[in-house]
């Protein structure tokens, strides 16, 4: 066999293992599915370019530009999800799956009709590719670019330059090959160039934690190994039946489909054992999640409880600590209240009066000195005449005090809370902002999704509840994070209609859940 082939056939293998590591992440990581569907697309691609060269079949050429066809909305889609944007740019995503779906289907149409096929392998349909193509693949790498440059950490600039220069490898000596199809002089070098990007996106999938976790070298070699079964299974087809086109085909898509369910069914075993770990942990998460809300009222009870009974021990009258005895009747209640509103956590049906938004931010960081976190600076700037806000005080306290729980733990070394309240138009805005740790853009874009979460021991439901409360109120919740910058959450609220005459809780009831 020529270098080119030996080229194709080790490329074809290396993007068959690469798919065989994304898929066993699908619906665990946004990232894995386009990543399986390029990297199939592209093996396919590699072989038929193989097939094509060694049997002369014209339907090769169909098969391998179908192939190609399919790696351009993959591509895009990956760069979205890794960058961030997937769900603010779905309708281009579509759509793009779409225009090139339907072009996929036109050259694959071409196996079975001449007329189509002589209009799939022209000039005109090389150029009609390339006119779409383009500017997709651009405005592409201009968002990885754009990610590139604003990342602040070396670990997610490290990852975003590998993917940057392993797609540009693929892309870029894909597209020599659609040149040259163009009746232009140049070297075809697609083989050449999925080879060459091939392990930049490996690196990261394998080492840099691509996918939210390190894969291990057994997954690797295990991919590998299949990977390596396939491709000599084509090859042993193809040998047996060189002059026989149909059968072929049909061969080398038969051990695809064989190496697709050997895979799945390894996924579904995986995915099997994993489903009944998450509904073992759900139970721990729900739990861990209600730990988390009763943390802090305990903390003020252990608190205000030792506090006096140092005082006890001293000897001192308790003539002026009623406030402490107040508070301690307050946190009682606030227990009971958390239990209560634990009980209408699914449904999130608010139950609204009107409430001032300052009086409630102002009570949950009231609280904080009795938890026992320290190094953290907290500022409050809360705008003065705002207007009252119809809402559940105890889902909105709750939803308050996980933000402010989450800075605290965006800020293990220290660093700066900012709460803040203003006027927005006919309602009240409430932020919560640290100077922590910061969100890269996949964390970011999932932040709100139920049992998603970063942490070794988090429970996944403290921001998606947040989003619920604020949602049953009729607002919305927006999330802005760098790494490396910190975070900041906002919260968006109707002003309530009507408050005359009814009675506002405040002070009072300094957390109420």
């Amino acid at each position: 066999m020529t270098t080119q082939a030996w080229i194709s056939l080790g490329a074809c293998a290396g993007l068959l293992a690469l798919a065989g590591l994304a898929v066993v992440r699908v619906g665990r990581s946004p990232l894995a599915l386009p990543l399986s569907v390029i990297s199939i697309a592209l093996s396919t691609w590699n072989f038929a370019d193989f097939a094509l060269a060694h049997s002369g079949g014209p339907g090769w050429r169909l098969i391998a530009t179908g192939a190609a066809l399919m790696s351009a909305p993959s591509a895009m889609h990956f760069i979205l999800a890794f960058v961030g944007e997937r769900r603010r740019l779905a309708a281009l995503m579509f759509t793009a799956y779409g225009v090139f779906g339907a072009l996929t289907i036109t050259a694959l149409v071409g196996l079975g009709s001449e007329r189509v096929a002589t209009a799939v392998v022209s000039r005109g349909f090389a150029v009609a590719v390339l006119s779409l193509t383009a500017p997709l693949l651009l405005g592409g790498f201009g968002l990885l670019t754009w990610h590139l440059r604003r990342e602040v950490r070396s670990t997610e600039r490290t990852r975003a330059g590998l993917l940057l220069t392993g797609l540009a490898l693929l892309v870029t000596m894909l597209g020599t090959d659609l040149v040259a199809v163009l009746g232009q002089d140049v070297p075809r070098l697609g083989n050449l160039g999925t080879l060459l990007g091939l392990p930049a996106i490996a690196v990261v999938a394998l080492r840099l934690r691509l996918f939210g976790q390190e894969l291990s070298n057994f997954h690797a070699i295990s991919a590998l190994l299949l990977a390596m079964v396939g491709v000599l299974s084509y090859l042993a087809v193809f040998q047996i039946f060189a002059a026989q086109y149909g059968v072929l085909v049909v061969g080398t898509s038969a051990i695809t489909l064989a190496l697709l369910a050997i895979t799945r069914r390894g996924v579904i075993a995986f995915a099997a054992q994993r489903e009944r770990l998450e509904q073992m942990a759900t139970l721990g998460r729900f739990s861990a999640q209600m730990a988390h809300d009763l943390k802090n009222p305990i903390a003020a009870l252990k608190g205000a409880a030792q506090y006096l009974k140092e005082e006890h021990s001293q000897g001192r009258p308790w003539d002026d600590k009623g406030e402490f005895l107040d508070l301690l009747l307050e946190q009682v209640e606030r227990l009971d209240r958390v239990v209560s509103t634990y009980q209408r956590l699914g449904r999130v049906e608010p139950l609204t009066q009107p409430l001032d938004v300052n009086q409630l931010a102002a009570s949950v960081l009231s609280l904080q000195a009795f938890t026992g976190l320290t190094g953290v600076e907290i500022r409050r700037e809360l705008a003065e005449g705002l207007p009252r806000c119809s809402g559940d005080w105890d889902l909105l306290a709750n939803a308050l005090e996980n933000l402010v729980r989450n800075a605290f733990e965006a800020m293990p070394r220290g660093g700066t809370l900012t709460l803040r309240t203003r006027l927005e138009g006919t309602g009240v805005v409430l932020s919560v902002e640290d100077t922590g740790e910061g969100m890269n853009a996949r964390t970011r874009e999932r932040a709100f999704d139920d049992f998603y979460t970063t942490k070794a021991t988090g429970s996944g439901l403290g921001l998606a509840f947040v989003r619920r409360v604020v949602e049953a109120h009729g607002g919305q919740v927006t999330l802005t994070s760098h790494e490396g910058s910190g975070t900041t959450v906002t919260l968006r609220l109707p002003a309530a209609h009507a408050s005359a005459g009814v009675p506002v809780r405040g002070s009072a009831e300094p957390w109420p859940g």
